[in-house]
């Protein structure tokens, strides 16, 4: 059989995690700080109507959305970002079977261009890449360091870049380092996708999960509202996964400028999946309570609290302003977690599975862990990577004596 064109891209994360680790056995207890899954409990008031509109999988659902859910997703955007006249459209807010659903088919609707880019940070949710090669694009990576804040720098973007790109891709809050962008970037993100035609795709899944005493996130629709640009060239994506605990119900949402929704919503049509209307009815009680979002939040905020208190500043830690992963430099990554498992039983994911780009070194010295499970778990986890790490960097650095 020929090479297809996804056979461009990396492997999968985690098929190359299993390649790496699943030849080896731990000494002691397994435990996952790998996969970003959140454990901690869902909201019980968004779990009721799964079980009492079991007849409703009898008709096919709404492809733009129930009533109650769309009234719950505006409600929601008007409270926590205060955007609303810049949606005013139906088409504007469409649902999602989960946001990577739409994160990759939204690329298909980008300006066509010859030769033409779709541009996205590094490291980076590896969708980003699949979407850019199925629409026809090449991937065009934007490294993101230390040195930029974990942020991808827009000025890496040329003139040649600008006049080929088709789309940007941005996660606000970053993963896996759990940076920030604020307004002046996004403005600035925006200001682009207008003068050069390209369209402008904000992964805000993170958003509701940050440092209390910090600020939150900024969206791009803010920057759309306080510009009065209903047809900005935007979309931004979120989804209950990570804000309400609820991974498995596969529900998000999609918003954005008018003609780029109008497109998006026509392309669903045709070959977008509707979302099963129990779902949408869960989904619109999850989004219309915040206290849980609240509670789940100062729960990440004690697990990084305590990461902080055992790890000081060891591996380059700093505390990220939002998300709920670690993204440790331990010199090499993909070493470091075969030591990990070997001796610990720790399972973390390489910084470098995360990169397109070979032995990157804002990628390859790195590794994420993720902090989703309860705080009885996390801190014997917290407390063996620790061990482990300096464990193995004492060996590593007896190597080179």
């Amino acid at each position: 059989m020929q090479k297809g064109v996804f056979d461009t891209l990396p492997a999968p994360p985690f098929a190359r995690l299993r390649a790496l680790l699943d030849g080896v056995t731990p000494r002691l207890a397994p435990v996952s700080l790998a996969l970003g899954e959140p454990q901690h409990a869902p909201p019980a008031l968004a779990l009721q109507p799964l079980k009492e509109k079991l007849n409703d999988y009898g008709r096919y659902p709404p492809i733009g959305g129930t009533l109650d859910w769309k009234a719950a997703v505006r409600s929601w955007l008007l409270r926590r970002f205060e955007v609303e006249d810049v949606l005013a459209e139906d088409t504007q807010i469409l649902p999602l079977n989960g946001t990577r659903e739409g994160l990759f088919l939204a690329a298909q609707i980008a300006p066509f261009k010859d030769d033409g880019l779709m541009a996205m940070p590094d490291p980076f949710y590896q969708v980003y890449a699949s979407a850019a090669v199925a629409a026809g694009a090449q991937p065009h990576y934007i490294t993101a360091t230390r040195d930029s804040g974990f942020i991808a720098p827009l000025v890496g973007l040329g003139a040649d870049e600008l006049a080929r790109l088709r789309a940007l891709y941005l996660c606000n809050p970053t993963n896996p380092q759990g940076a920030v962008s604020d307004k002046a970037y996004l403005e600035k993100a925006l200001e682009l996708a207008q003068r050069h035609n390209f369209l402008l795709m904000v992964d805000e899944c993170y958003a509701e999960i940050y440092d209390p005493n910090g600020m939150p996130p900024p969206s791009i629709l803010e920057i759309m509202q306080e510009n009065n640009v209903p047809d900005a060239p935007v979309l931004a994506f979120h989804s209950l996964s990570k804000r309400s605990n609820l991974p498995g119900l596969r529900s998000g949402f999609v918003a954005g400028g008018a003609s780029a929704m109008r497109a998006l919503s026509d392309l669903r049509q045709i070959v977008g999946p509707q979302c099963p209307t129990p779902a949408q009815a869960a989904a619109a009680l999850a989004w219309s309570e915040d206290a849980h979002v609240v509670e789940n939040r100062l729960l990440y905020d004690k697990k990084m609290a305590l990461a902080e208190k055992i790890f000081g500043e060891a591996y380059d830690f700093k505390r990220p302003a939002a998300g709920f992963f670690l993204w440790l430099n331990v010199a090499n990554g993909e070493a470091a977690a075969e030591h990990l498992w070997r001796e610990k039983g720790v399972r973390v994911l390489p910084g470098a599975y995360l990169s397109a780009l070979e032995n990157a070194p804002h990628a390859a010295p790195y590794i994420r862990v993720a902090l989703v499970a309860d705080m009885a778990q996390t801190e014997p986890a917290l407390l063996r990577l620790k061990t482990g790490l300096d464990d193995f960097s004492a060996k590593a650095k007896e190597s080179v004596a």
